[in-house]
């Protein structure tokens, strides 16, 4: 539950809060897009964006925060601060550091005043059990392997040890990330590893630390371990929103949401676009709802299909993925495509996004806080 009735009475405790501390502060005018409370003190001009809503503030919503920042419209705050009643996913967090953002500050409202957060990412606590994950698709070519390898790098960068199971005949994991790869933690921290292995390596017992099972599967579907597929928390089915191909993905994607269903009916399954071009907004509108009205009836028979709406969460176009692997060619080292361009990297956000999304929207995050009270108690 949040502390306050509505965003209004939040919005007025802050302001009071700030006008305390010494802020000229001020509501946004009415329908204004993007801050609601403005702040002057001395040369100081703050947008002050409030979150009023009982999940965490995700990492899209910190993004937009800092797109709005960036745009002519907001030439005139020096800074912005993204307030919240509830808190902050780890993504955040992340994204913060990650990103090197240095013109936002965050804010949870805690014991009736502001606490401003330091951006250290909370030590995740052990996972009572295994999540096993699968991205799988009855076709190659759409980024599976892209989807699980970057997927786990999200899941290392807010401090969880993972696990990649190569059941693609390929082996492409193993050819990309080697045996694999180590993240670095921030400020001297542990960090967190991704272990690349095939399905006969596999074993439960032998990687304690490990909570989270990332599975990349073959198209071929009588290729994987039905073992595994029995075993999936939840299934990212990517697809591309295509004009020439957008029914045959469709057919694909049922065909895939079929094939789960023959040994397991209790996953979660996501429809994720995968190399999505967002300046081509009105072009994507229209081929998003020819492909979102094909599972219209799919998803109103069975609850746990779900497809993910490419404004909300996608996996954009970029040439860090366009080129990932290109390490192998250099005979470097093994390596996620997170490497900045121009002072950001549109995958590790997605990721972060995307891994925001899952949270959000099936029971990770819960189990989390329930083995967090358990290891408290």
């Amino acid at each position: 539950m949040t502390q306050f009735e509505n965003t209004s009475a939040f919005k007025a405790v802050l302001l009071q809060q700030f006008e305390q501390d010494g802020w000229t502060a001020t509501l946004a005018p009415p329908n204004t897009l993007g801050y609601d409370i403005e702040l002057v003190r001395g040369s100081e001009y703050v947008a002050v964006q409030v979150k009023h809503q009982r999940a965490k503030v995700h990492a899209g919503q910190l993004e937009k925060f800092i797109d709005f920042l960036e745009r002519p419209a907001a030439a005139k705050f020096t800074q912005g601060f993204l307030l919240s009643a509830s808190g902050f996913t780890a993504s955040v967090f992340t994204y913060m550091r990650t990103e090197e953002v240095v013109d936002v500050a965050l804010g949870s409202f805690k014991d009736n005043q502001i606490v401003w957060e330091d951006g250290d990412i909370p030590q995740p606590p052990p996972r009572a059990q295994l999540t096993y994950i699968g991205v799988f698709t009855c076709k190659g070519g759409v980024g599976k392997t892209t989807i699980s390898a970057h997927l786990a790098g999200a899941f290392a960068l807010n401090g969880y040890d993972v696990v990649l199971i190569d059941l693609d005949r390929q082996s492409n994991l193993r050819k990309l990330l080697g045996d694999g790869v180590y993240i670095p933690g921030r400020r001297g921290g542990l960090g967190a590893t991704i272990t690349v292995l095939n399905h006969t390596e596999w074993r439960e017992e032998e990687y304690p630390d490990t909570r989270v099972v990332i599975c990349d599967c073959s198209p071929e579907y009588d290729a994987n371990p039905e073992a595994f597929i029995e075993k999936f928390n939840y299934c990212l089915i990517p697809t591309t929103l295509n004009p020439l191909g957008i029914n045959k993905n469709a057919d694909v994607i049922r065909r895939t949401f079929a094939a789960v269903r023959r040994i397991n009916i209790n996953a979660e399954l996501f429809v994720i676009v995968n190399n999505y071009h967002s300046d081509e907004s009105r072009r994507n509108e229209v081929l998003n709802r020819i492909l979102k009205t094909e599972f219209e009836t799919l998803m109103a028979d069975d609850a746990k299909c779900h497809y993910i709406d490419p404004e909300t969460v996608a996996i954009r176009f970029s040439k860090q993925l366009l080129y990932w692997g290109y390490h192998i060619v250099e005979n470097d080292k093994p390596q996620l495509a997170f490497r900045e361009v121009g002072g950001r990297s549109l995958p590790r956000t997605d990721f972060l996004k995307l891994l925001d999304y899952l949270e959000d929207h099936t029971n990770i995050e819960a189990a989390k806080e329930k083995e967090a009270k358990a290891a408290v108690g």
